[in-house]
């Protein structure tokens, strides 16, 4: 009888193993040297060796076992790296501003997530990205990790970086078209807050039940050099609902014109009594071993029956090249303009009302 067990535990754990397609191991470390500086009475400028100025450094486990007749589970965990200290960045719990973690913790803040997928798509659990914030990071030339040139709506933006649910969202319900639909795609997410259905905030009778609850839909078109998406999201908050709502575009010509690629971003939202909007161009240019870039970017906030309208305009130009399909050195230059009463600046600086913020960066980005 014990060698019968003993022989049944071997055949299970031989079977388990078979049955595991791939378990992969992945990640992106990412270094460089800033230097971003304001202007006017009272502004700073700051020297930094700073992360995640390609892309955003991060260490990550995936894995996929094949389930036949076309299906099969999936899973996905994937935290985010300060390498430049060696720590990490918190998660969130709630979608609400209660429930983000400990700064400087590693967690799977990045994405941590379990999925079924087959002819019918995919469904997917767990914190992942909201479907609003692809077109953010795919329809900029420097995506949302690229350091001083980075998307400037995503940075200063309502539904940004400084949102809970601006780019992941926790306890989410994800469903994915699947990819046979002729160039067709598209996602739509549900995430819960969590809360108990009798919570009020606190002193009030004000019930916020639906506190970080987050619906969002993206659905595209990809052929060719042609790629277009429009998307959209709403996080429900006691203190005034987050809207946001993108539509994003890019073109790349044939090999005549070097396979420039060309980008662009339509962005609006909306945050209890102010509005925002946000406009994006840009390029990217192979040019040998490496790659041009430039974008263009000008983010408007519009409060209700306010006087001035809070402006801020942001030029980048950035150059990597590829040492090798994994490693790549990198510059680039950025340079932000403020007008209406707006103080944005580059990352460390400190700038003055209506006054401009410029800044260069040197890295170097490996992935494995």
């Amino acid at each position: 009888m014990k060698k019968y067990l003993i022989a049944m535990a071997a055949a299970t754990a031989a079977g388990g193993a078979l049955a595991q397609s791939s378990v992969t191991l992945f990640g992106v470390v990412d270094a460089s040297v800033v230097y971003t500086r304001g202007s006017g009475n009272g502004s700073a400028h700051k020297t930094q060796l700073g992360n995640s100025g390609n892309m955003f450094s991060r260490l990550g486990f995936r894995g996929t076992e094949d389930l036949g007749g076309g299906y099969s589970a999936n899973f996905w965990l994937e935290m985010g790296l300060q390498n430049d200290s060696g720590t990490g960045f918190p998660s969130n719990s709630n979608n609400q501003a209660s429930g983000n973690g400990t700064p400087g913790v590693l967690s799977f803040n990045r994405r941590s997530t379990v999925s079924l997928a087959g002819p019918f798509g995919e469904v997917r659990l767990g914190r992942d990205y909201v479907p609003a914030f692809w077109n953010t990071a795919i329809f900029d030339p420097f995506g949302t990790g690229g350091g001083i040139g980075a998307n400037q709506i995503y940075f200063s933006g309502l539904g940004g970086l400084v949102a809970p649910t601006g780019t992941r969202a926790s306890n989410s319900v994800g469903y994915f078209l699947p990819a046979s639909l002729g160039g067709f795609y598209g996602q739509v997410m549900y995430a819960m807050g969590e809360n108990d259905s009798n919570s009020v905030l606190p002193g009030t009778q004000v019930s916020n039940k639906r506190d970080g609850q987050h619906t969002g839909a993206r659905f595209g078109y990809q052929s060719g050099g042609l790629n277009v998406a429009i998307a959209t999201g709403r996080t429900r908050y006691a203190a005034g609902d987050l809207r946001v709502t993108n539509l994003g575009a890019s073109y790349t010509f044939d090999a005549a014109l070097m396979n420039l690629k060309l980008t662009s971003e339509l962005y609006k939202e909306s945050k209890g009594s102010t509005d925002a909007k946000g406009v994006l161009i840009g390029f990217q240019l192979p040019i040998g071993p490496g790659e041009i870039k430039a974008s263009y970017a000008r983010y408007k906030l519009e409060p209700l029956n306010a006087v001035l309208e809070p402006t801020t305009s942001k030029l980048a130009l950035g150059y990597v090249h590829n040492l090798s399909k994994r490693t790549a050195v990198y510059g680039t230059i950025a340079r932000i303009s403020n007008k209406n009463g707006a103080t944005q600046a580059l990352a460390g600086a400190i700038t003055r009302p209506n006054r401009a913020s410029s800044g260069v960066e040197f890295g170097m980005r490996h992935m494995f």
